[in-house]
């Protein structure tokens, strides 16, 4: 028992010393680190958190003294070396700092188990040169030690970057762990300009490379790079490339179409989906290499509907209805209830897949299009039981939340907006952040609307204008949307009712409307829940469609200095760097 209360006191006196240290509380550290010292002579954590206190306090005699005495000893612990040596450098005596830290190199080549240990002290202290020299002559010396990853980091701290790359891809080559986490480290020096020098000096080894010694890795790595520059075509070529040696391999042709999607270059998505089409093995990518040229057709508003039409009864007949068909018919479902307004075939289409399934998971995502179609009806009473099943089968699955918030949200279309709240508070703790992000959104827009106006007369005719909006009756919500500002002009909902209304005018592809109805909003809610959605739809718009760069800084910046907590936040910031013509970190 006493052994064990004194083993509580000496761990209480180190968080205590380092707590004092890391406030800056150096005067209270110092008697603590000494204590610890005297009665633990050969631990270095305690020697070093006494010189480093020492330093602090510019007693850097007696940092010296202590450090001289350790390694005068008989148990050298070689990173006193470097802390003797920046011990030194911080009196500004760079040559009496240099000869201790060429020690610790010394001794890292007698004994590379410290090799890793001294170089990341080096790295801390930001004396590079040093780190890249002690890892280079550690494996010159030792060819069996390997610590290319901690070098290949240094060299790119050094902006080596042709030796980081060379590194990195040694490393890539040697183990194909070793991939997901350098692409991560390689998104640091990458970005979306193709002249960066980041990206040049990845595409030149990449390139050289592929020269020298045909590897599938350089084409992969090749089209990740031009990925990130947005050049989906040459990234197409490198994928198709990669097929060519790993004949039935078609995933990367995948990832690559929807990120070209996700881009809006539906050109290039539509070629690589048509490619692989044409040329995976395996039904299930064919039918969905299809499924999405489906849903780029739809995208052309020349395309014939009806042709359209008979291609998705062609595939369905095609594949059958299964679990594994589900996405392709709820897809048919939609087009048929939100494009050619035939809801109720859309609902016989989605009965035909609910008499084929077994499976829950399918059978819930077929009932949730099915709410959908019933709430573009304005069933609603029929939507909410429809949802209320999916809740019902699948308890605390995200389906089931994501059923709840429609039900929720079909309660709002409908005026019923306690028990809508009475839904939504439940998803606050949503399992997707996206998910608990609408419910908030959607509970406040109820709650705001409701304190000044009891007759809720506004967020009646709000909501069915955003239910227009939902039905993809876009002619219909923006008369909607107007209507209501010329009536419920300077109320809590004005500021609602714009930001939704510039999301129709973006959708119609009224770019200089939707701008008008932003910037509507920031002058007279400049200080509103909306304003860091404004200004970051804002920025979009114009990096975008408008093409007035400058313009979209400002908006960016904005979010950077007043909205600090914003979900835009980040991507503000990293937006705003690269329109400034920032190089990457």
């Amino acid at each position: 028992m006493c052994f064990l209360l004194h083993g509580m006191l000496w761990s209480q006196m180190v968080d205590l010393a380092k707590n004092y240290f890391d406030q800056g509380a150096y005067e209270k550290a110092l008697p603590l680190y000494k204590k610890l010292v005297a009665q633990n002579p050969f631990q270095p954590e305690y020697i070093i958190g006494l010189a480093k206190t020492h330093q602090q306090l510019e007693d850097y005699i007696a940092a010296e003294l202590l450090l001289q005495e350790k390694l005068n000893g008989r148990r050298i612990y070689p990173l006193y070396y470097i802390e003797l040596g920046y011990n030194f450098a911080l009196q500004k005596q760079p040559q009496q700092a240099e000869e201790y830290y060429q020690l610790a190199i010394d001794f890292a080549l007698q004994e590379p188990n410290y090799s890793l240990s001294l170089g990341r002290r080096f790295s801390d202290y930001v004396l590079l040169p040093q780190a890249q020299s002690l890892y280079e002559q550690v494996m010159a010396a030792h060819p069996d030690r390997n610590f290319i990853l901690p070098l290949a980091q240094v060299y790119g701290e050094l902006g080596l970057l042709d030796l980081m790359f060379d590194a990195y891809l040694q490393l890539m080559e040697s183990n194909a762990s070793y991939i997901p986490t350098i692409k991560r480290y390689f998104a640091s020096y990458v970005t979306d300009n193709d002249q960066d020098r980041g990206n040049q000096a990845l595409k030149k080894a990449l390139l050289q490379r592929l020269r020298g010694t045909p590897n599938v890795l350089y084409n992969e790595l090749l089209s990740w790079l031009f990925a990130q520059q947005n050049d989906f075509q040459k990234a197409f070529l490198q994928e198709k490339a990669v097929f060519s040696r790993a004949p039935g391999a078609v995933k990367g042709l995948t990832n690559l179409a929807l990120a070209a999607l996700d881009h809006g270059d539906h050109t290039v998505a539509y070629s690589i989906f048509a490619f692989v089409l044409d040329v995976a093995p395996k039904i299930d990518d064919r039918m969905e290499a299809k499924r999405q040229l489906l849903l780029l057709d739809r995208l052309d508003s020349s395309a014939d509907r009806n042709a359209i039409d008979n291609d998705y009864k062609a595939r369905i007949l095609q594949y059958g209805r299964s679990a594994k068909s589900t996405e392709m018919g709820l897809d048919y479902a939609r087009f048929l209830a939100f494009e050619r307004k035939q809801p109720q075939l859309a609902r016989t289409e989605l009965q035909l897949y609910l008499d084929a399934m077994t499976n829950p998971y399918s059978l819930a995502r077929i009932r949730l299009v099915l709410g959908d179609i019933l709430v573009y009806e304005e069933r609603f009473n029929e939507a909410l039981i429809t949802y209320a099943q999916v809740q019902s089968a699948l308890k605390n699955d995200v389906l089931a939340q994501e059923a709840r918030f429609r039900g929720a949200q079909t309660s709002y279309f409908k005026g019923d907006f306690a028990w809508a709240q009475t839904q939504l508070k439940v998803l606050k703790s949503a399992s997707t952040q996206k998910m608990a992000n609408d419910a908030l959104a959607l509970n406040l827009l109820i709650s705001d609307n409701t304190v000044e106006d009891s007759t809720q007369t506004g967020l009646k005719a709000f909501a069915y204008a955003h239910l227009l909006m939902h039905q993809n009756r876009s002619s219909e919500a923006i008369k909607a949307f107007k209507a209501l500002l010329e009536t419920q002009k300077g109320t809590r909902i004005e500021d609602d009712a714009l930001f939704k209304l510039a999301e129709l005018y973006q959708e119609t592809g009224q770019f200089d409307l939707a701008k008008t109805s932003l910037e509507a909003l920031l002058d007279h809610y400049s200080d509103g829940v909306l304003a860091d959605d404004a200004h970051f739809s804002l920025a979009k718009l114009l990096e975008g469609p408008l093409n007035a760069k400058q313009d979209a800084m400002t908006h960016y910046e904005n979010i950077i200095f007043n909205h600090t907590n914003s979900i835009y936040f980040v991507t503000a910031q990293k937006r705003y760097r690269v329109l400034r013509g920032d190089a990457p970190d």
